[in-house]
This record gives C-alpha cells, sequence and structure tokens, in this order.
C-alpha cells in the first residue's frame, strides 16, 4: 500500500512540475498571452517583471497546483513544502534550458577576435574572447598589450601569464655567449640580486633584479618592469638569465607579457641547474667557462639603472 502511495505521489509531483513549467512559458512567450503581458507592463512594472520572470512563475504555479492537490486530497504541512520545492526548482530548471535552447539557436555566431572570420562549432574560447584557430589564439598573445596591474600582484610579484609558447627562446649560456659576439645587438639582463650580480656575472651584462635579497628573504622587485621599459626598447633582443634559469623563465615572461618581442631565456643561469639531489643537470656561465666580471660596473649596474630610471636615459 505504502508503496502505491509513493508511486502516485511521485506521478503528482511529476505532473505539477510539467504544468507549472509549460504555464510558466505559456504566460511568459505565448501568442496568446501576448497582448496579457502588454497590459500588465503599461499597469505595473512590479507585475512586468513578475510575469517576465521563471523563478517567480514557477514558485506561484507550483504553491497553485500545489493547493489544488491539497483541497482534492489533502495533504501534510512536510507533503506541501516538498511538493511545491520540487515542482517550483523543477519548472525553473525545464525553462531555463529551453531558454538556452533558444538562444543558442538564434545566437548570430560569434567571430575571431583575431582575422575577424565567423566561428563554427571548433572554435577556441578563452575566457570571454573566441578565436577560430590556434594560430590566431597564438597571434593574440604574442601581439597584445597587458596592463601593468595584470602583471604584478600586490606584493610586486611578476604573475605567471599565458603567453604565447613560442614569444620566447632558450638558449644555453655558450650559445648566450655566441650570440653577445657576433652582432653586438644583444644585452645580457642578469636577474639577478644585487648581492649575487656583485659575486660574479656575466661580461657586460646588465642587473635588473626580479627578486630583492632582503632579510626575511626575496621579495618581489616591483620596479623591475618599470626598470626595464626605461633603459631598453620593446625590439632589443634580450638574454635574460638568473642564477639558474628559474627566475629568469618568470622575467621573460613578464616580459613578453609587457611588449618586448625579442626575448630569450639562458637556460642554466650564470651557476647552473641542479636536481633535487644536488647534482648538475645543466651547466650554468660560470662553470663554462665564459667570461665574467665582478663588482658593480658603473653603467650597468641596479643603482645606476634604477637611479636613472625617472630620465629615460637607454641603456
Amino acid at each position: 500500500m505504502d508503496t502505491v502511495k509513493t508511486v502516485i505521489a511521485a506521478l503528482q509531483i511529476a505532473l505539477l512540475t510539467l504544468l507549472a513549467a509549460g504555464l510558466t512559458r505559456w504566460l511568459r512567450q505565448g501568442d496568446s498571452t501576448r497582448s496579457m503581458r502588454e497590459w500588465v507592463e503599461n499597469r505595473s512594472q512590479f507585475l512586468a517583471k513578475l510575469v517576465n520572470c521563471p523563478h517567480c512563475l514557477s514558485f506561484w504555479l507550483a504553491v497553485a497546483g500545489t493547493s489544488v492537490l491539497v483541497a482534492i486530497r489533502g495533504m501534510s504541512p512536510l507533503e506541501f513544502a516538498l511538493f511545491v520545492l520540487i515542482g517550483w526548482r523543477g519548472a525553473y530548471f525545464i525553462n531555463r534550458t529551453l531558454d538556452g535552447r533558444q538562444k543558442a539557436a538564434t545566437a548570430i555566431p560569434p567571430e575571431c577576435l583575431q582575422c575577424g572570420d565567423s566561428l563554427d562549432r571548433t572554435f577556441i574560447e578563452r575566457g570571454s574572447l573566441a578565436f577560430c584557430s590556434p594560430d590566431c589564439w597564438f597571434d593574440y598573445l604574442r601581439q597584445r598589450p597587458i596592463p601593468r596591474d595584470q602583471l604584478l600582484g600586490a606584493g610586486g610579484e611578476i604573475l605567471r601569464q599565458e603567453i604565447y609558447p613560442m614569444s620566447y627562446k632558450n638558449v644555453t649560456p655558450a650559445e648566450a655567449q655566441q650570440l653577445l659576439e657576433e652582432g653586438g645587438e644583444h644585452r645580457y639582463v642578469d636577474v639577478r640580486s644585487i648581492p649575487e650580480f656583485q659575486n660574479g656575472h656575466p661580461n657586460g651584462s646588465f642587473n635588473v633584479p626580479v627578486m630583492h635579497r632582503e632579510t626575511v628573504g626575496m621579495v618581489p622587485n616591483p620596479d623591475f618592469l618599470t626598470v626595464m621599459q626605461v633603459h631598453f626598447d620593446q625590439d632589443t633582443p634580450l638574454l635574460i638569465g638568473c642564477q639558474s634559469g628559474v627566475r629568469s623563465v618568470r622575467a621573460a615572461e613578464a616580459l613578453v607579457a609587457s611588449g618586448f618581442t625579442q626575448v630569450t631565456n639562458v637556460t642554466g643561469g650564470f651557476g647552473g641547474l641542479k636536481d633535487q639531489m644536488g647534482a648538475v643537470v645543466e651547466k650554468g656561465w660560470f662553470e663554462q667557462g665564459l667570461p665574467v666580471d665582478y663588482g658593480d660596473p658603473d653603467e650597468r649596474s641596479y643603482a645606476a639603472l634604477h637611479g636613472r630610471r625617472q630620465t629615460g636615459a637607454g641603456a
């Protein structure tokens, strides 16, 4: 007997949900109710919002339908609340699903942000942006300007950026030295802290720390991008190196994201890359016997560059 009652109750709830959903859609979008909706809109803004709100209509129709069932067969307060809740939420979900499908069917196909072509079902969506192919997405990442407040965190630390995968290159220290010797256009920027730079750095390098060494440890340098933008043109071929190649990757990402177009990361850095056991994975500049300077060069130290950062004097 209890099973029969349960089945009957489930059927009543399903019928209530479908009726509430159907009536909600009819009142909101039916052709035969258009004149009624227009009349309500001219009389009361509050009632107009009620008639056009699937949430509100579903609730009140579920209450009305459940009240009819109470008059027919009676039910406990708990049953009444359960019928109203399921009928209301079920009717609203059905209407929301139908609205979504209707909107998708009538929507104008979006255009690729990069090339302007209409998008098909295979487009790439990144946040609120859409691209027709990976090539257009990568072109956008490579060319886009990024506001400064999106490059730095609250503490001045450089935030990781989604950048075009080939926006910066990787070279070994030996390859970096060869580039410096060949054309004379490349500039080596050592992004290590000032004490690290003073204890030895690649010959001819500029010191612009991405992090400073303080008593509490390493802290971000909030002026890193400012100093770089003042002293180097955005098309300057830059070689970015640190101690092991970790900080330089973060610096290279930030430089590319801020508009620099010829950025190269020096893998292994000055001291070499080591694994967790301390074994050398990749030899650095010093271990390869490449030219090294010590101390603070007059024109290439961070003190000199930072002191002139407001004057616009180039490197």
